[in-house]
């Protein structure tokens, strides 16, 4: 008998983003962990970066216009990545960084708009779909402080002065450290313009959390009524 394949739809579509967003943050950790000195590694965080994008986009196949418009995305920050790696070119790397900006953006309205404005009940294709809210607010604020570092070098402490996929690691976990206001203190913002970023995610984790627990427990209690 003939298997028949469940297509992705907006029942199940989190996961594949929940999968790729955890598989970005591990791999790289490792990577930075593990090789460290390796002449590539530049190269291997822009190759992780990308395949956990190309994994999310299944979970963009639910609406047919944002599938279409991440894959033109992510074969825009392939040629880019190419031309970076032959060519060295700092205006590349703000450019990609501002391609991959607008991928999560896209992603994170997706999830918003199914996960607290269309959901009636909680499943676990919407607790996944929190969870991908948190992690790409995180991944959000990552790279906008990339891009501050890319055009204001000195723009915080702790960090070297290296290119992006450099400072992957200690970005992100300084970003994650502010969404969660915890702040411990080893990486600090210098410039206004990181000064601003920082407070702006410690205010949106804070009533992220809030609207979260609210939306669940509102759900809980209409399903339960």
């Amino acid at each position: 008998m003939r298997k028949i394949i469940k297509p992705i739809s907006r029942e199940d579509n989190f996961y594949y983003m929940l999968i790729s967003l955890i598989l970005l943050l591990f791999s790289n950790a490792c990577i930075e962990q593990f090789f460290l000195d390796s002449l590539f590694i530049h190269e291997l965080f822009t190759l992780l970066t990308i395949t956990s994008m190309s994994i999310s986009i299944f979970g963009l196949r639910s609406s047919g216009i944002a599938f279409k418009s991440a894959i033109g995305l992510i074969i825009t920050i392939i040629v880019m990545t190419t031309l970076i790696t032959n060519f060295r070119e700092a205006d590349l790397a703000i450019t990609q960084l501002v391609l991959m900006l607008i991928f999560f953006s896209m992603q994170i309205k997706l999830a918003i708009q199914q996960v607290l404005f269309s959901s009636d009940k909680i499943t676990g294709n919407s607790l996944a779909g929190s969870i991908c809210i948190f992690l790409l607010l995180g991944i959000i604020w990552l790279l906008l402080y990339s891009i501050t570092i890319e055009l204001m070098p000195n723009s915080f402490s702790g960090l070297p002065q290296d290119t992006w996929p450099g400072n992957f690691s200690g970005i992100i976990y300084y970003s994650f450290v502010t969404l969660t206001t915890l702040g411990f203190g080893d990486i600090l913002p210098l410039s206004p313009t990181a000064r601003f970023l920082t407070y702006m995610e410690a205010i949106v984790g804070v009533f992220y959390m809030a609207i979260f627990v609210s939306s669940l427990v509102g759900a809980a209690m209409q399903r339960k009524s």
